[in-house]
């Protein structure tokens, strides 16, 4: 039984450094190629996978033969074409009834595929240099998994962008500041995760950049509506934090934090629906009457809201009485809220009753 000891230079690097064209058939003319090999580049592990081939060889009391195939610098599927040619080559030469792959790490391997389909293999010998036992086939795997897409978005990103917050921290001189970016960024990161909110937020820029195309008054109202939110955050977080006195509990910083900032919603929720209202109107040339009643409900939510949250910090914290509290401010602050909730789903009612149940079905 004729066995073919087989090595495979995936990346072409004996063609590379020696100028020796593969296939190498023959014991003399691999040990020629594996010395000239090792004297171009001592440190490449191709020479000890050459070398170990010639070993397996002789172990076989020269009942068979030895060859050398090579790839390309191109690894991929143009390497693996000409190794695919070549070892078509060196089986209709040799004409062995098995074969025995020599390599020097996982990349070769892939190539083991190649072979089986063309003849028996009965087994494969990897070559590792003791010094670095997994270097090569660490190497390997992480340059596939960086040019991996997805796993670039899924972990490359995460990394580069600590990176880049941490080394642009460095170079202001606030440590600190990076660190906390840091956290938000990963942090943030892992939500997105956890909640999918991937396709979320795919979604948003792809409406974001079709806004900005289209001239969407939309866009821009919802731009300017979480400008209004995020300064009306930042504004009461600064009035309740600098009360006199300071609020007793957290509580009661929660509701004094909310009954500065309920105003400042409605004024944003009010922007936003008109760009929505407006767009609809200019581009689609109908009316959204269902945004009718949305006014008269945010501003009687306000009224209603501040005027509850007022009456709560003074029961919970103040300790008054229930009765003390129906005050004519209160009372007035309760009314107009009805009455403007009132006001608006009456007006709706009538824009229903005028145009009629088609229209209806449109918003």
């Amino acid at each position: 039984m004729k066995t073919l000891v087989l090595c495979i230079d995936r990346d072409d690097d004996l063609g590379r450094k020696t100028g020796i064209e593969s296939p190498v058939v023959g014991r003399d003319a691999n040990l020629h190629a594996a010395e000239a090999l090792a004297l171009a580049d001592p440190e490449e592990s191709d020479v000890n996978c050459m070398f170990s081939a010639i070993a397996t060889y002789d172990k076989l009391d020269h009942d068979g033969e030895v060859a050398t195939v090579c790839g390309s610098a191109s690894v991929g599927p143009d390497s693996d074409t000409v190794i695919a040619r070549q070892v078509d080559l060196v089986l209709e030469s040799v004409e062995p009834d098995r074969v025995i792959v020599v390599t020097d790490g996982e990349e070769d391997e892939y190539l083991l595929p190649i072979i089986q389909s063309r003849i028996k293999v009965d087994a494969v010998k990897r070559v590792v240099v003791r010094q670095s036992e997994t270097l090569e086939g660490t190497y390997y795997l992480i340059s596939r998994f960086m040019e991996d897409e997805k796993m670039q978005r899924k972990f490359m990103l995460p990394i580069a962008l600590v990176l880049f917050v941490w080394g642009l921290s460095a170079l202001l001189g606030s440590a600190a500041w990076g660190f906390a970016t840091i956290l938000l960024v990963l942090g943030g990161y892992l939500l997105a995760k956890v909640f999918h909110l991937q396709g979320l937020v795919a979604r948003l820029g792809k409406e974001v950049i079709a806004g900005l195309r289209s001239g969407r008054i939309s866009l821009f109202a919802n731009l300017l509506a979480l400008f209004i939110l995020v300064s009306a955050v930042i504004a009461a977080y600064n009035v309740v934090t600098n009360l006199d006195p300071e609020p007793e509990a957290i509580l009661e910083y929660a509701l004094r934090f909310l009954d500065e900032v309920v105003w400042w919603f409605v004024l944003a929720m009010l922007i936003s629906t008109a760009g929505r209202f407006t767009d609809v109107y200019f581009k689609e040339k109908r009316v959204l009457w269902g945004y009718v009643i949305l006014p008269f409900s945010l501003v009687a939510f306000g009224f209603i809201f501040s005027a509850s949250t007022d009456m709560l910090i003074k029961i919970l914290y103040h300790s008054e009485p229930l009765q003390y509290l129906l005050t004519i401010p209160f009372l007035t602050q309760v009314t107009i809220g009805v009455l403007i909730g009132f006001i608006g789903t009456v007006i709706y009612h009538i824009a229903e009753d005028m145009y009629g149940t088609g229209n209806r079905e449109k918003h």
